[in-house]
């Protein structure tokens, strides 16, 4: 089916089903900033009342489409089904009580209800993804980040030297370059006075940085070394700037030891 038509059943099936009394919608396809594309998600709530909550657990969700692969997360106050369809549809539909509506709202300001049978939520503002955008770094998440980058960093060197390639990269890729991307983000945080997001998985960050391709080369000892150098030279250009911008301190002449150190032996 289409994604209209799926749309279309998720409001038909909740307008039927007597104790279904709101649809909440979250997600990017609440996002102003997102440009709408056939591969969006529908994140999807339906919220029921408390007593019959319990047994939504066995709601049937076959009249949504052919599946060809679900994840089942059962979480405290909520039923959440993940939904890849053999038509291309995916449907990420949880089931909560009505008494967390207040709270559902209020903790994400791309959340809204579609439905309301009570009548309760019918002038709500319009979606944002303000929850989302960069913070501004304490000094603690600074001090916490730079440390965590540079000392990681000598993991993967000494990967590198050893030449224990899944090493290297593992740290490399879950934390070195994650914390690259947290200054990053943080860089682009301060050039908009904290007002974006840079959306899910940083993917928005090669329309600021160019070059992060590289960061990903890392099939071999020697493209893994290139891209931890490339990594200790952007934080190294960045640090000085936006730590001044941001009224913020770092141990500047360990940043220097430390990328002496790793340079001379890559």
């Amino acid at each position: 089916m289409t994604s209209e038509t799926l749309y279309n059943l998720i409001l038909t099936t909740a307008q039927e089903n007597t104790a279904i009394l709101m649809i909440g919608s979250e997600g990017s396809r609440n996002d102003p900033t997102v440009t709408p594309d056939q591969y969006q998600d529908f994140d999807i709530t339906y919220f029921v009342s408390d007593d019959v909550f319990p047994t939504f657990d066995v709601f049937d969700r076959s009249r949504f489409g052919d599946m060809m692969i679900q994840q089942i997360l059962p979480e405290k106050n909520r039923w959440c089904w993940l939904m890849q369809f053999m038509d291309g549809n995916r449907l990420d539909l949880k089931i909560q009580p009505v008494s967390v509506v207040p709270d559902y709202l209020a903790e994400d300001t791309l959340n809204t209800i579609l439905l309301d049978k009570t009548g309760h939520y019918t002038n709500l503002t319009a979606t944002s993804d303000r929850t989302h955008w960069v913070q501004r770094p304490t000094q603690s998440e600074f001090d916490d980040s730079i440390t965590e980058f540079f000392w990681v960093s000598t993991y993967v060197l000494k990967g590198i030297l050893r030449g224990e390639l899944l090493y290297a990269n593992t740290f490399f890729e879950s934390i070195v370059r994650e914390e690259l991307y947290r200054l990053l983000t943080w860089r682009i945080g301060r050039d908009t006075d904290f007002s974006l997001s840079v959306g899910k998985a940083h993917k928005r960050l090669p329309a600021y940085f160019e070059g992060l391709e590289s960061l990903y080369d890392l099939s071999d000892l020697t493209g893994t070394g290139q891209a931890l150098s490339t990594a200790l030279k952007m934080a190294n250009d960045l640090l000085p700037s936006l730590s001044h911008d941001l009224q913020l301190t770092y141990d500047v002449a360990t940043v220097d030891r430390t990328t002496d150190y790793i340079l001379r032996q890559l």
